[in-house]
């Protein structure tokens, strides 16, 4: 009998065992679901009992019950939690449909409340490996979601071997599958682009050693055009191994502008290095003309107000030039190709000032046939010039402020706000800040006209320019006189001369000299002067003119008293007798 008992033990263990291993068993399934495995796991515990044919079980999870057939609720019954991550998530119930026992408490034996205990935490690990499964594929599918659909190439190496690549990547080093790139060298493809970038990244961080996140651009030759990429390499761990995740994004455009930009910079330093060791020799200047130092820095100041958007204005007396350095710096900015429009302020009427300005609509006054675009409209991407700017009034220049400073402005008779885009290039031989203090200027236009300064040198003060603009304006003016250079004694007066109208007088008196063949200075204190260049150059003549200048000082300083005029002058009486007749 005790070997009987014996064997009957072991054969309860044998079920039990075979109960157990059966439910590990079930996690063996590949793809089983959590569903499956507790369908079947259910199945497997009534045969363990001590009772087999009278017993049923009923597996509680996640609101979802897993019952054994046949199946039947009694109040024999033997309840068993299930615990996951400290927390209460199903049960584990055990039934018999009727009793074995005369005795209620040898229904359920201590050995098959372990089993049932053994069970539940066999159960909680299934249910933690597909819920980690689960996640992991998850994760997986939304990692394999987001590789296939971002632009850069992705590519998971592992001992120098492909592991994992996207489409991005296929189609960037033209690999036509991924998947028969799996697990092959990286130095396998043919055009050896990737051993290529690989050997540069381990040659930065000592060969086999992961360092790091790594950036690189690299450069791939391809047929007719190059391709660049940037490469960030960032060490991982793949199953437990050294791992490298690589990123590759497509930068030939913005390479390809960098590169394009830092041609165009050095060969612009090289024109602007040509161009200002060639400065000093410079006499033209657009339609400038002048070799002298002074007017070299205005030169300098021309091509440095040219490259900005800035307001400049520009100071010189009347007939200095100052329209022709405001072209000069239009013709070489980026708005070249537009309008230069030039403005004559002292001819502004205040009561038509937002006509000429800011244009009209048709209809917006008797005489307004069409619409017409003003000022602001023609030099749109332009420049607008205003000459003698010191002419507006401060109501004119309020509402010019306006517009320069970004409130748009409104044609006469129009409703519609409109903005234009000029620049502002002012002239006046006058100081404003005079005009300011004076209160005949804005404070604030004229501080918005006053970014770049450029002052011109009058004549005077650039004498050695004068044989240059001669001769330019005898070749621009006789062309079929045949006269191709001034007499020396003529350009020696020329010289003398201050030139209180600049180069305007001078272009004047050489059309007068070309057609008369006299010199004549017209100057504001005089109405005509004439001198011939016969008379100038006569001797006896200009003795006569000087002796009798000194005689009328001489008298004016003795008070007409003849003798003592004579003691100043070194001569007689008699001789100043004689000179006075």
């Amino acid at each position: 009998m005790p070997n009987a008992h014996i064997t009957s033990a072991l054969a309860e263990r044998i079920k039990e065992l075979n109960c157990l291993y059966g439910i590990s068993n079930l996690l063996e399934n590949q793809d089983a679901t959590l569903d499956w495995i507790l369908t079947h796991a259910v199945r497997l515990i009534p045969p363990a009992l001590q009772y087999p044919d009278s017993a049923c079980a009923c597996i509680r999870l996640n609101d979802n019950e897993y019952l054994s057939s046949p199946f039947k609720r009694t109040r024999w019954r033997k309840n068993t939690p299930i615990m996951f991550n400290g927390g209460h998530v199903g049960d584990l119930d055990v039934f018999y449909t009727e009793v074995k026992s005369t005795g209620e408490n040898g229904l359920f034996l201590d050995e098959e409340s372990h089993l049932l205990q053994a069970i539940s935490e066999r159960l909680s690990k299934v249910l933690w490996l597909k819920l980690s499964e689960e996640a992991l594929k998850e994760s997986e599918e939304r990692y394999r979601i987001l590789t296939e659909q971002v632009t850069d190439g992705v590519l998971l190496t592992q001992n120098s071997c492909f592991c994992y690549m996207n489409p991005a990547f296929c189609k960037m080093f033209n690999i036509t599958s991924a998947d028969e790139m799996r697990d092959k060298p990286v130095h396998s493809l043919a055009d050896g682009d990737i051993d290529e970038v690989m050997r540069k990244y381990r040659a930065v961080t000592n060969d086999d050693k992961l360092a790091e996140k790594v950036e690189q651009v690299h450069c791939l030759n391809r047929p007719g055009k190059n391709l660049w990429v940037q490469v960030c390499h960032t060490p991982m761990t793949f199953k437990g191994l050294p791992a490298l995740l690589s990123t590759f994004q497509d930068v030939t455009q913005i390479k390809e502008q960098q590169i394009a930009a830092e041609s165009m910079a050095d060969q612009l330093n090289d024109e602007n290095q040509v161009l200002r060791a060639s400065l000093k020799e410079r006499y033209r200047f657009g339609n400038i003309l002048g070799r002298s130092p002074v007017m070299q820095e205005v030169y300098e100041l021309i091509m440095k107000a040219a490259v900005t958007d800035a307001s400049v204005a520009i100071f010189g007396e009347s007939g200095s030039g100052k329209e022709l350095v405001a072209q000069a710096i239009h013709e070489y900015s980026p708005r070249k190709d537009n309008g230069f429009i030039a403005v004559n302020c002292g001819a502004i009427q205040e009561s038509l000032f937002e006509r000429e300005f800011f244009g009209h609509r048709k209809g917006s006054f008797s005489s307004a046939h069409a619409d017409s675009a003003g000022y602001l409209d023609m030099a749109n991407k332009g420049t607008l010039f205003l000459d003698e700017v010191s002419e507006l009034t401060v109501n004119m220049q309020a509402k010019l402020l306006r517009a320069i400073e970004g409130g748009g402005y409104r044609p006469v008779g129009g409703t519609e706000t409109i903005d234009s885009d000029f620049r502002i290039i002012s002239a006046s031989n006058v100081s404003l800040s005079e005009k300011v203090s004076s209160g005949q200027m804005r404070n604030d236009f004229f501080y918005r006209l006053q970014i770049i300064q450029i002052r011109l040198p009058p004549l005077r003060q650039r004498k050695q320019d004068i044989s240059l603009l001669v001769d330019h304006f005898i070749q621009k003016m006789s062309p079929t006189l045949k006269i191709s250079k001034i007499p020396g004694h003529v350009m020696d007066i020329l010289m003398e001369y201050d030139w209180p109208g600049n180069v305007r007088e001078l272009r004047n008196v050489l059309q007068r000299y070309l057609a008369l063949g006299r010199l004549e200075f017209i100057t504001p204190d005089k109405s005509l002067g004439t001198v011939s260049v016969e008379t100038q150059l006569n001797l006896p003549h200009a003795v006569r003119q000087l002796e009798q200048t000194l005689v009328t000082q001489a008298m004016q300083l003795t008070g007409n008293n003849r003798t003592k005029a004579a003691e100043l002058l070194g001569i007689s009486r008699r001789a100043l007798s004689r000179k006075i007749t």
